[in-house]
C-alpha cells in the first residue's frame, strides 16, 4: 500500500506481564508498517515496564510513557491524547492479540468507503478453547455499511462490537469521564453517532476473556460507580432523540443495576469503613440527583401502551418507599452466600 497513513495504536498497561509479550508481538508482526504503538505504563509493580522498554529498545515503532498510578482506562485515554500523532486511531487492551493483516485490512476498507469508523471480525478469545464465538460485520455482513445511530443501536446488544479504527480526530473531540471504568465504551457509541458512517473488514481482533485478572473481570468498589456510565447513556441517548424503544431498555438497565448495587453494598467486604461511606454516600446521592421522579415518569406512557413488565414493575418499587426496602431486602437474602462478585 502506497501512501500509508499513520496509525496510532494505544495500549494501557497495568501488571500485565503474563500476557502483554504476545498482545506486543502481534502488534510487531502487523503487516501494514506505518503505526506508532502508545503504551502507557500506570507504574506497574510487575515485569510489565522492563517488557515494555524492551519494545521500545528494538522497535522504534513502540513508545513507552509512564504516567501517576492512579484512574483507570478513561484516565489514561485522556493522558495519552497530546501524543497521539496517527491519522487514526486503535485502542487495545494489554492481553488482546491482533491478527496479522488487522491494521492493513482496516485501513484498506476505510480508503476505499471513506468512512469515519471501520470494525474488523472480533473473536472472544480463550486460549485453549476451540470455536471461540465471533462477532463478523453486521450479522456475518462485512459488506453492510451503517448509519452512526444504526451502529449505535446494534452495539447497545452487542451485534457489532466497539474495537474500532477511528479517524483521530474525531477521538481527540472527546472527554473520557474519569468516574467509571467502562466510560470507553460510552465514548465508543458516541463517535458511532457522529460518524458519517460505519463500515467493516477482515482481520480479526481477538479479545481475550481467560484473562481473571482483567478489570472488566473483577468485581471491587469500582464496580459500584458504573451506574455513572448508565445515565449517561441514557442522557446522551435523550440528546440524539434514539427511539423510545432503546431508550427503555437502557433505562430499565439502569434501575435494575443500580437496585442490585444497593443491595451488594450490604454484603461486599469493604477495605475500610471509609471506603464504605464513600460507596454509600455516592449511591445516596445518585438516587436523590438522577433517579428522580421525572426520571421514572419520562418514558412511563410509552411503557404502559407497549405492556413493558418489567420496567412498570421497577417503577412501582422506585415510586414506592415501603415497596423498595422490602424488594431490597428480598435480594438481600437471596445473595446473601451467593458468590456474585
Amino acid at each position: 500500500m502506497q501512501n500509508e497513513p499513520l496509525v496510532s495504536i494505544v495500549i494501557p498497561v497495568y501488571n500485565g506481564e503474563h500476557f502483554l509479550e504476545q498482545t506486543l508481538v502481534s502488534i510487531e508482526k502487523q503487516s501494514y508498517s506505518n503505526i506508532e504503538v502508545l503504551l502507557v505504563d500506570d507504574m506497574s509493580s510487575d515485569n510489565s515496564c522492563n517488557i515494555l522498554r524492551i519494545f521500545e529498545k528494538k522497535d522504534r515503532r513502540f513508545k513507552v510513557y509512564t504516567k501517576e498510578h492512579g484512574g483507570m482506562v478513561p484516565k489514561t485515554l485522556n493522558f495519552i491524547m497530546p501524543y497521539v500523532k496517527g491519522e487514526y486511531f486503535f485502542y487495545s487492551s494489554q492481553d488482546d492479540i491482533f491478527s496479522e493483516t488487522l491494521i492493513e485490512n482496516l485501513v484498506t476498507r476505510q480508503l476505499e468507503t471513506l468512512a469515519d469508523t471501520v470494525l474488523p471480525d472480533m473473536e472472544f478469545y480463550y486460549e485453549n478453547k476451540n470455536n471461540n464465538k465471533r462477532i463478523i460485520g453486521l450479522n456475518s455482513d462485512r459488506t453492510a455499511i451503517l448509519s452512526g445511530e444504526n451502529a449505535f443501536i446494534e452495539s447497545l446488544n452487542w451485534n457489532i462490537h466497539g474495537f474500532a479504527l477511528f479517524k483521530s480526530a474525531c477521538v481527540k473531540k472527546e472527554w473520557f469521564p474519569e468516574d467509571a471504568f467502562d466510560t470507553d465504551e460510552l465514548v465508543t457509541r458516541k463517535l458511532f453517532l457522529k460518524s458519517n458512517k460505519i463500515a467493516f473488514s477482515d482481520g480479526v481482533f481477538y479479545y481475550r476473556q481467560d484473562n481473571n485478572k482483567a478489570i472488566t473481570k473483577t468485581f471491587t468498589v469500582k464496580n459500584f460507580y458504573l451506574v455513572n456510565t448508565g445515565y449517561r447513556l441514557y442522557s446522551l441517548m435523550m440528546e440524539y432523540g434514539i427511539d423510545k424503544k432503546y431508550l427503555l431498555d437502557v433505562q430499565e438497565a439502569l434501575l435494575t443495576s443500580y437496585f442490585k448495587k444497593l443491595v451488594i453494598c450490604n454484603l461486599y467486604k469493604f477495605n475500610s469503613k471509609t471506603e464504605k461511606n464513600e460507596v454509600i454516600i455516592f449511591l445516596r446521592k445518585f438516587r436523590t440527583e438522577k433517579l428522580t421522579k421525572a426520571f421514572l415518569d419520562k418514558n412511563l406512557g410509552y411503557a404502559l401502551k407497549n405492556v413493558r413488565l418489567k420496567f412498570l414493575i421497577l417503577h412501582v418499587i422506585y415510586a414506592n418507599p415501603m415497596l423498595f426496602k422490602f424488594a431490597e431486602a428480598v435480594w438481600f437474602n437471596y445473595l446473601k452466600g451467593k458468590k456474585f462478585f
